[in-house]
């Protein structure tokens, strides 16, 4: 039992934080008067293209070093279904937050509903549900921090190691980035809750909350030292979509304040 918890602990927390996050989405939704069904739809839409959008960018982000591994070895169908399986085996949280959303989006074209309520509604859970898959890494040994000595510093054994992920886990103490970025996500998640229930849809809680990730996730990933995560020049793969993130939701708000001169910034489009 010890083990299969030790080994699924990731997964475990993972659904165990969905399940809260479902319970808090469902229970915004009396705030709107909108039908169980109708949340219920959304919500799978959204779980759907996160786990879309998070094992598609994981294979993206990797396919350099797919491609030279498995160089020379495809030589059937059954070959390529499981190299491909292989190589988006690992999650993005980026690639499954913008799969989410666009899920939202598919689902209300579909439906043909306001999207903006839906994506605001949704967005207040986001850090919620982040928070527990941050926790799942500090668990699981994965997303690990920079070698660090000094308070809270978190030390992994051997029993950590996935191999080729997190060889040199084991070699010194981490800063504990993960535990970190879980407790700024539950502080950006009752900031945004509270902002929903005061105000509702006034403003957009989808740019505040992208504006605020993009900016603590760039600068966390300095904090982090696992070897998983590819550099791209100066930044990891995942500051330049920070950097891309940012500048897209600043870019859509100015252009919407100048459509709409004298409202706040971050109000309803």
């Amino acid at each position: 039992m010890a083990e299969f918890l030790r080994t699924n602990s990731y997964t475990l927390i993972a659904v165990a934080g969905m399940i809260v996050t479902l319970i808090v989405y469902l229970r915004l939704g009396k705030l709107r008067d909108v039908s169980w069904k109708q949340l219920m739809s959304t919500f799978i839409f959204a779980l759907a293209g996160l786990l879309i959008g998070s094992h598609l960018l994981f294979f993206i982000v990797g396919l350099p070093d797919w491609i030279a591994h498995y160089s020379g070895q495809i030589h059937s169908v059954p070959d390529l279904l499981v190299a491909i399986g292989y190589g988006a085996s690992g999650l993005v949280f980026y690639g499954g937050l913008l799969g989410a959303y666009a899920a939202v989006l598919i689902f209300c074209r579909i439906y043909r509903l306001y999207s903006y309520p839906e994506l605001n509604h949704f967005s207040v859970v986001v850090p919620l549900f982040h928070a527990f898959g941050r926790i799942g890494c500090a668990v699981n040994g994965c997303c690990y921090g920079i070698e660090y000595h000094g308070p809270f510093a978190i030390h992994y054994t051997a029993a950590h190691i996935n191999p080729g992920i997190s060889d040199d886990i084991a070699d010194f103490t981490r800063f504990p980035v993960q535990p970190l970025e879980a407790l700024i996500e539950i502080l950006i998640f009752v900031f945004l809750l509270l902002l929903y229930i005061k105000k509702r849809d006034k403003y957009s809680l989808t740019s505040i909350y992208l504006l605020i990730y993009s900016v603590i996730r760039f600068f966390d990933e300095f904090l982090r030292g696992d070897a998983a995560r590819k550099i791209w020049g100066p930044f990891s793969t995942s500051q330049w979509i920070s950097l891309a993130i940012f500048a897209a939701v600043i870019i859509y708000l100015a252009v919407k304040q100048a459509k709409t001169p004298g409202k706040p910034f971050f109000s309803r489009a």
